[in-house]
């Protein structure tokens, strides 16, 4: 073989290449474009639905708080009822009872005051820190009761 023959297949080679790869990245284009425009499509309902389902939870999570802070506001309602009574009763008792009594029942209402602030300054930061404020807070609400029956009990005996 001669060089201009060598150059001629060589030539003939390169644009048979070019060729072909103009062909089959042509061909696999159309393809991908509708899939893409199928992913996309399925992208954007499926950003719908979360969008949807983000706010029905928040609707959810909304709903869920303000029965939380109902129920906990009657709680200290009726906390702060309970100490009023027992404030009452203090009045009757003798000196020496009086005092421990009195000095209980302060140290309590402090509490019930403290619980009721906790629930008002309560900022929304995320169903988690919501579930764990939640906790921690009827946890302190029910020991606040028992300390509230105890009192009461050790006050009628």
């Amino acid at each position: 073989m001669n060089y201009k023959t060598k150059k001629i297949s060589t030539l003939i080679f390169g644009l048979a290449s070019v060729a072909m790869a103009v062909i089959v990245f042509n061909g696999c284009k159309s393809p991908v474009k509708d899939k893409e425009t199928t992913n996309t499509g399925e992208a954007k309902e499926n950003l719908v639905e979360a969008k949807e389902s983000l706010d029905e939870a928040k609707k959810e999570y909304v709903l869920r708080y303000e029965a939380f802070k109902l129920e906990s506001d009657n709680k200290i309602a009726e906390n702060e009822k309970v100490i009023a009574e027992l404030k009452a009763k203090a009045k009757m008792e003798s000196n020496a009872a009086k005092q421990d009594f009195e000095k209980e029942l302060a140290a309590l209402e402090q509490k019930n005051q403290s619980l009721k602030e906790k629930m008002s300054y309560y900022k929304d930061e995320g169903d988690d820190e919501w579930e764990s404020f939640k906790v921690e807070f009827d946890q302190d609400m029910d020991s606040l009761g028992r300390a509230l029956k105890d009192l009461t009990k050790n006050n009628t005996n």
